[in-house]
């Protein structure tokens, strides 16, 4: 099998990495190639995936996921593909990936609750609230509804959606900035120059995730014969908590 890991991995799943793939060796007669620390699926990788016929190949990390499904819908292999998200995927761009490899996901709708209770919990204490969203991205009107539209900015070919952002925050007495949509870095730390809390609600989780458990229940697939393409959400071993950030 071959495991192709993400530099963006926290270090503590590096090394549940590098233990489960010794004790599959070890315990279960799995040979294993590992190239890590990738920043997308380089030429090592791809060297990797065609010189060899693996019958497994992991993705660890969402940094991954473009490179690797871009190489794995360009060259079809008869090995079986298992993506393996290391952070929540609010903009659920990883779920195409999903009819031709297993992805194993933070599950989007626990994500969804979290992020509605948050908001609602500004909304209950009247906390003035400015979006900033794009027109693909209406912000739910049970949120801000049809006569509170002056509290949105979009950033769709608008160049002035700072100036108009400072407008209203200065207008409405704001204490919050919340993009609904993603947006450059750039953007979101700009808004931050406005003095008041602002909130990226596509990136706003942070996973605390048990690799050890995850990397044992794949053993247990791939012992068992039991892979299937598809989404699957981490069970409650492996996705241990989930949190605003």
């Amino acid at each position: 099998m071959l495991m192709l890991s993400s530099a963006e991995l926290p270090d503590a799943a590096k090394q549940s990495i590098g233990q489960a793939l010794l004790k599959w060796r070890d315990q279960s007669s799995i040979a294993f190639d590992w190239v890590k620390d990738l920043q997308t699926v380089d030429a090592d990788a791809v060297a990797k995936l065609k010189t060899a016929s693996y019958d497994y190949i992991y993705v660890a990390g969402n940094g991954l996921f473009s490179s690797a499904a871009a190489w794995m819908g360009a060259n079809p292999t008869s090995g079986k593909w298992t993506f393996l998200q290391s952070e929540p995927d609010a903009a659920n761009q990883s779920a195409a990936i999903a009819d031709k490899a297993a992805l194993l996901q933070v599950d989007t709708a626990q994500i969804e609750t979290m992020k509605k209770t948050w908001v609602q919990s500004l909304l209950d204490q009247q906390t003035p609230i400015e979006w900033v969203t794009k027109a693909e991205r209406p912000i739910p009107s049970v949120w801000a509804p049809s006569e509170e539209s002056d509290h949105i900015v979009l950033l769709d070919n608008n160049p002035q959606w700072f100036q108009q952002l400072a407008f209203q925050v200065n207008q409405h007495h704001a204490k919050w900035v919340v993009f609904y949509a993603q947006a450059e870095e750039a953007q979101v730390q700009k808004a931050k120059t406005l003095g008041i809390s602002v909130m990226d609600l596509t990136a706003a989780l942070s996973a605390n995730l048990s690799w050890d458990d995850i990397l044992a229940n794949r053993l247990g697939v791939m012992m068992n014969h039991s892979w299937q393409a598809g989404v699957q959400n981490y069970n409650l071993q492996e996705l241990k908590e989930l949190k605003m950030k």
